[in-house]
């Protein structure tokens, strides 16, 4: 495995969960918030492109080019390849605004380039190699090897999926390539309509029992305001 990682700033970091497994998965027809997105279900619009990160990418800010609008998923190029010798990648993507999301939709590379597994993260920031290791994930999918150059949704279990401001996806492997190849990266869902800052707001502001409790031999008789 190489030694040299490179992290590049298209954006910033996460993950986190309790692992599982998912063997299930379907060739996409369909979906997006952006335009040509008939079903309406593609989370492409909310993703935040500004902040969006990769870790062991071949060349700096390319983990942006598998990220692409419903009508462009099946363009070969441009694309996200991981260093030569090293398939290893970790694709850190923020939403603008808080999501669930159904499905992750991927196309890998041919001649054993595509990714033969990936572990999902979510809502953490901190993710890098070591930890991506060594924590459970929210979720694991194991993929299709080659898909002909078409996009195969992997559903996600959606209990875990319900509200997430970003998504860390963790690729360990492919299917023998001295390389990984994701020509596309997309998610499938629906907005909460909660932008992240709000929804911490909403939730420090609300009241603590614990946070009023008296000393220790105290009781009652106090009025907290």
């Amino acid at each position: 495995m190489s030694s040299c990682r490179h992290d590049h700033e298209e954006a910033g970091g996460g993950g986190g969960g309790g692992d599982g497994h998912d063997h299930s998965h379907g060739h996409s027809h369909d979906h997006s918030h952006d335009p040509e997105d008939p079903d309406g279900m593609s989370l492409f619009g909310l993703i935040d492109t500004t902040r969006v990160r990769c870790l062991n990418e071949s060349a700096p800010g390319s983990g942006l080019n598998c990220l692409k609008p419903w009508d462009k998923r099946r363009d070969p190029q441009p694309r996200l390849e991981s260093e030569e010798d090293d398939p290893e990648l970790i694709i850190y993507v923020p939403f603008t605004q808080v999501v669930k999301i159904r499905a992750i939709s991927v196309t890998g590379g041919g001649e054993g380039s595509a990714p033969s597994a990936m572990k999902v993260f979510v809502n953490r920031d901190d993710i890098d190699f070591g930890l991506a290791q060594d924590l459970p994930a929210v979720q694991t999918l194991e993929m299709v090897r080659d898909s002909g150059g078409v996009e195969v949704d992997y559903p996600t279990k959606l209990s875990k999926m319900q509200n997430v401001s970003d998504i860390t996806l963790f690729v360990p492997s492919n299917f023998g390539a001295d390389s990984t190849v994701i020509t596309y990266l997309g998610f499938k869902g629906e907005s909460t309509k909660f932008r992240h800052g709000v929804v911490e707001c909403v939730y420090e502001a609300k009241p603590n029992a614990e946070d009023h409790k008296a000393p220790s031999g105290e009781t009652g008789g106090r009025n907290i305001l």
